[in-house]
């Protein structure tokens, strides 16, 4: 059978990640899949029977997309201050204010770099949502009134669909010698085309870490650390 004709990103260079002390590289326990079983991410397993690296082409692009969830909702303080509290319960507990970060966040956090090699699906690139395209209904996934493009692939309210094409990708195989067609994703930021980012499959017989990734190096996080300033500022955050 002849093989999708994806486009292919080879052997990408240098990527980061933030990961957990005292390795940011190896792979999550499974013990934090809480999903039914699978992990969190857009480009994590359907099924959850294999796990994710995430990494990005620089400690800025990790930190955006690690951050985003924490961001305050735009309107959250009004919306609070809008609350009838008759008998002012508000004031019992303790003010946690929108919007902040407590530094006890970097206490097992680190930064990652490495050299990452292989054969990576670039999903919203035109010729690979084409060959996506016919093998996915969307009306399987609750889905109407939206076409197959990148936005729905970028959509973070989709991870059925995004899941179910990581699973798919992963069980390709190169028919002149079986082996794996990709070895992961090829993703853009929902945050900014600019931000580059892959999803690395695990593979049976890997071990701790990909060994698609080299020349590992485990970096200290700090408060200082500009790229995390800079994405603090992206999404109004503050430290605490």
């Amino acid at each position: 059978m002849t093989p999708p004709e994806f486009e292919i990103t080879h052997d990408p260079g240098t990527v980061w990640r933030i990961g957990f002390a005292p390795d940011p590289w190896e792979w999550s326990d499974w013990k934090y899949a809480q999903d039914d079983g699978r992990f969190g991410g857009r480009w994590d397993d359907q099924l959850g029977q294999f796990r994710t690296t995430y990494a990005a082409e620089s400690l800025f692009a990790c930190l955006v997309e690690l951050l985003a969830k924490l961001s305050p909702s735009p309107g959250l303080d009004d919306i609070v201050m809008a609350i009838d509290d008759p008998d002012d319960q508000a004031s019992t507990y303790a003010e946690y204010p929108a919007g902040t970060i407590d530094f006890s966040w970097f206490e097992r956090r680190r930064a990652g770099k490495a050299m990452l090699r292989g054969r990576f699906c670039f999903v919203t690139h035109s010729k690979s949502i084409a060959a996506l395209r016919p093998h996915f209904r969307l009306a399987d996934f609750g889905l109407t009134g939206v076409d197959f493009d990148a936005a729905l692939l970028k959509d973070a309210e989709v991870r059925a669909l995004t899941r179910s094409i990581a699973r798919w990708l992963y069980e390709l195989k190169d028919p002149t010698d079986g082996s794996d067609l990709v070895d992961g994703v090829e993703f853009r930021s929902r945050h900014g085309d600019d931000l580059r980012a892959w999803a690395v499959f695990e593979r049976a017989d890997d071990g701790g870490v990909s060994p698609h990734f080299s020349e590992i190096e485990a970096i200290e996080l700090t408060p200082e650390t500009p790229a995390l300033q800079q994405a603090l500022a992206v999404h109004q955050l503050r430290l605490s």
